[in-house]
């Protein structure tokens, strides 16, 4: 009997040890963000470009809410309020940034729309009230775990009566959770 059982559980090793297991190393399956969120105040220096804006002010102090979504490994949607002073401007505009690395240095590009206003003094809110659109590139850079900063070159364009312009530098910082850079497996996804 003792025989018996010494060449089953051979056999059992001998099986077992021939077993592989699939790729133990997780390669190629997809991930994804735990956490895609980050949210922050920028601010930035601007000139007006256009003449009828220049008339009103040729500079502007930027501040902004910035928020960022990271929905790709290369995309991001942005949504940012931005108020412009002196004066009584703002605008607010969403849109895409697309990412050229996943590192903690990664230059960007993006574009997105909007409203916007730039009050200009003798002029109606209508005529200084519409669509707006933004065009910009920069770099962010993870300062820590949950912050980052963002520095842009950005164009504005307002398309109230005067079509105002706008181009600047803004810096911009961000906060997300700890676990910005965890990612998760997708099996499901493969």
């Amino acid at each position: 009997m003792k025989r018996y059982l010494v060449i089953s559980m051979l056999a059992c090793w001998g099986i077992v040890g021939t077993c592989r297991a699939g790729d133990s190393t997780e390669a190629g399956v997809p991930t994804s963000a735990l956490s895609t969120y980050s949210g922050g105040f920028g601010v930035g220096a601007f000139k007006a470009i256009d003449n009828q804006l220049q008339i009103e002010n040729k500079q502007f102090l930027k501040l902004a809410f910035e928020n960022t979504i990271y929905f790709r490994k290369y995309v991001g949607a942005f949504l940012d309020a931005d108020a412009f002073l002196p004066g009584t401007n703002f605008d607010a505009n969403v849109g895409f940034d697309f990412i050229a690395s996943s590192s903690d240095f990664r230059p960007f590009a993006g574009v997105g729309v909007g409203i916007g206003y730039f009050g200009k003094s003798g002029t109606s809110f209508n005529n200084n009230f519409g669509p707006s659109a933004t065009a910009h590139v920069g770099v962010a850079v993870d300062l820590s775990r949950s912050v980052e900063m963002r520095l842009r070159i950005p164009y504005q364009f307002v398309g109230n009566k005067a079509s105002d312009k706008v181009a600047g530098l803004e810096v911009g910082f961000l906060f997300s959770d700890k676990f910005k850079n965890t990612r998760k497996l997708d099996y499901d996804k493969k």
